[in-house]
């Protein structure tokens, strides 16, 4: 009789980890198709780089914000009430930009879109990492992070069929994330989240692996300011805009098959070595990018590359924090997560806009490559820091 609940208790947890999986790449599909929709609207209206930057990072900002109340807000609803809640939410938003089409009015609903889609990850992630089993969690962290990034290429995929002018794109947005927050009503009996354990400050999280959060941070910028300006970066060495969607496709395939290996090496090396590896070839690709002709699979190939590092500090950042913390401390910890991602999301756009604007369109590669440079560095020093207290 105990063998037999306990395999329906594996059974039940595997089926609670799958629907959040799949309520959570719900989500991630609908920002990969909202990242370069808004950015071929703005600039089919005239927009320049540097609006469409500003634009790009007030989703940063929505992160960056919305960080320091989560953690609080999951001490007083569960994670199961967050996402069903910044799902209807984020649904009405998108609706709304529809049918008021206004750059400013823009700017704002990207911002409380960004507030939204804040809940529901560090919702789903913080979830996850309570319902894993610790033998598990690099290979079950993988494989969601795969998926997150599947379901993220598949948005651009799908614009050379739809196209990216409203309404249709926004429309199909809107359904999946609809869908996606219903998925999670049923999980009422693996809920977590509204503990009344102690909580932790998202600034102290920063003291405690400062190398992680910046990676975190590097990928937001990367991230926000690839999905923003990469595809105008295509448009403007002469290329079309199904072509910039299919390459910022190519981003996210290769962080798919890459995300669970990267899982499964973190069980068996030193993280820091994985992150120094994602870090130098990151910046090399970045420098490799301006030499090639982006209608070539070469091209292709490389961003593939470049897609799979870059999104791999995410993956050991989700990964580590997991092993780390557990209950309120653990939603703290994500926030602080989101809150280097936001931060990276915010200044990323609105640097690299006007790097752009100023310097040529490869300015957008150089600034890319600088960062991950820089966290090639800081891996580097902390390794010998970590030797030299050893000694």
């Amino acid at each position: 009789m105990e063998r037999y609940g306990a395999q329906n208790f594996a059974q039940s947890r595997t089926a609670a980890l799958t629907m959040v999986i799949l309520a959570v790449s719900g989500f991630s599909f609908s920002m990969g198709m909202t990242y370069p929709v808004i950015a071929l609207v703005l600039e089919s209206q005239g927009f320049s780089e540097s609006e469409i930057g500003i634009n790009g990072s007030m989703s940063g900002l929505g992160l960056l914000i919305s960080a320091f109340s989560i953690p609080r807000l999951s001490r007083s609803i569960t994670y199961r009430a967050m996402i069903a809640i910044s799902a209807a939410l984020g649904c009405a938003i998108i609706l709304s930009m529809i049918w008021i089409d206004d750059f400013y009015v823009w700017c704002v609903a990207r911002f409380f879109l960004a507030v939204c889609v804040n809940g529901i990850f560090i919702g789903t992630e913080a979830w996850l990492n309570e319902l894993l089993e610790e033998k598990r969690r690099g290979t079950v962290i993988g494989i969601y992070a795969s998926v997150i990034s599947a379901t993220f290429a598949l948005g651009p995929t799908c614009i050379p069929f739809i196209g990216f002018q409203p309404p249709v794109p926004f429309l199909l947005c809107a359904a999946v994330i609809a869908i996606s927050g219903l998925i999670v009503l049923p999980l009422k009996r693996w809920d977590a989240g509204a503990s009344s354990g102690e909580g932790g400050s998202i600034f102290a999280m920063i003291t405690i692996a400062p190398v992680m959060m910046f990676s975190v941070l590097a990928m937001g910028f990367f991230e926000a300011t690839a999905m923003s300006l990469f595809p105008v970066y295509v448009l403007e060495r002469g290329y079309s805009g199904d072509l910039a969607a299919l390459l910022v496709a190519s981003l996210a395939f290769g962080s798919v098959i890459a995300q669970p290996f990267v899982g499964k090496l973190s069980d068996m090396l030193n993280a820091n070595w994985i992150l120094f590896g994602c870090a130098i070839v990151s910046a090399g690709l970045c420098l490799i990018v301006p030499t090639l002709g982006l209608d070539t699979w070469n091209a292709f190939v490389v961003l593939g590359i470049l897609g799979g590092t870059t999104f791999g500090a995410y993956t050991l950042t989700l990964i580590t924090l997991g092993r780390r913390f557990k209950g309120p401390k653990l939603a703290a910890a994500m926030a602080c997560s989101a809150l280097a991602w936001g931060g990276g999301g915010m200044i990323g756009p609105a640097i690299s806009g006007p790097s752009m604007d100023f310097y040529g369109n490869d300015a957008l590669l150089f600034v890319l490559a600088g960062l991950f440079g820089l966290l090639t560095v800081f891996t580097i020093i902390r390794r010998a820091l970590q030797k030299a207290a050893a000694s």
